[in-house]
């Protein structure tokens, strides 16, 4: 297991990686209810991909 994201001498690098585990928590995780280790996998794939195409953006 690595414990960062991002290469060596390169702190920023985890920024963004950090900054999508806290939305997948806040947004997801801690709202919803699994029954199983399969029903998390699931569900989790299921947000991913809801997050990464269908997401509203807001363009900076």
């Amino acid at each position: 297991m690595r414990h960062s994201y991002s290469q060596k001498g390169r702190p920023y690098d985890n920024g963004p990686i950090e900054a999508f585990h806290s939305i997948l928590k806040r947004e997801f995780a801690f709202q919803t209810r699994f029954t199983s280790f399969e029903d998390v996998v699931l569900k989790t794939e299921n947000y991913i991909h809801w997050y990464n195409t269908e997401r509203i953006r807001i363009a900076v």
